[in-house]
């Protein structure tokens, strides 16, 4: 599976798989399915009503064909309908969620990518780029990933500790969630795949943001701060 290494916001290199011509090709039939559902309870519809004439029918059915995919993935997180069922997602090549004008540059590209080339553009960009970009995705600065579908206990943020539990960092009350989010992905990658170098590149840049030193090795000390966090926050 081809995988791509982001640099977050955060100085830290954070590895994705990327969404294949496949996973792209089945997402995007089923948006194309749930338009061509929508197109016929429309033309249902009209002709129990007769409430449209022809031209509005047709205004009617295109709007959400032309608009369907720059909407989603702008409230949904650079998700389709598609891409949700999928399981893959479009990202900002910073690691970040895509802004509103990159996905407004995809969806102007995929004329090209997908419309005029009826997908030819797309299929061959996707297969033959490091990336997996379609020409939309290398001019936007975004790919498209495989996100985790099924999400265990030990996928989240949670840690139990007891009520006697004392904190030794009691400052993480100043990290964010998302912080302690991607201090728990990179320990769990690092038991996947081990990559001590990037353990060790995230306990220094939480040690940084806390202003703090300790002689505790990095995963320990990750681990204590995700226990921490989650002592001192839930007494909050």
């Amino acid at each position: 599976m081809q995988t791509i290494k982001i640099q977050t916001t955060q100085n830290i290199e954070v590895e994705y798989q990327l969404a294949g011509v496949g996973d792209r090709m089945v997402a995007y039939l089923v948006d194309i399915a749930i338009y061509i559902g929508f197109w016929f309870l429309l033309l249902l519809i009209n002709q129990a009503t007769s409430f449209l004439n022809n031209n509005y029918l047709a205004f009617l059915a295109s709007f959400p064909f032309l608009f369907y995919s720059v909407c989603c993935e702008f409230f949904l997180n650079g998700q389709t309908i598609g891409k949700k069922a999928k399981g893959i997602q479009v990202i900002s090549l910073d690691g970040g969620q895509a802004s509103l004008g990159q996905y407004l540059i995809r969806w102007v590209f995929s004329i090209i990518d997908v419309s005029v080339s009826s997908g030819v553009v797309a299929v061959v960009m996707i297969a033959l780029t490091d990336k997996s970009q379609r020409l939309g995705d290398k001019v936007a600065g975004t790919t498209v990933v495989r996100t985790r579908i099924k999400t265990t206990l030990q996928d989240t943020i949670f840690e139990e500790t007891a009520d006697i539990y004392q904190p030794l960092y009691p400052q993480v009350n100043i990290l964010k969630e998302k912080d302690i989010a991607l201090v728990k992905e990179v320990l769990n990658r690092n038991y996947k795949i081990p990559n001590y170098e990037m353990v060790v590149k995230t306990a220094d840049k939480i040690k940084q943001v806390l202003e703090i030193a300790t002689p505790h090795e990095a995963e320990d000390f990750l681990k204590t701060v995700i226990k921490d966090y989650n002592h001192v926050t839930a007494r909050m």
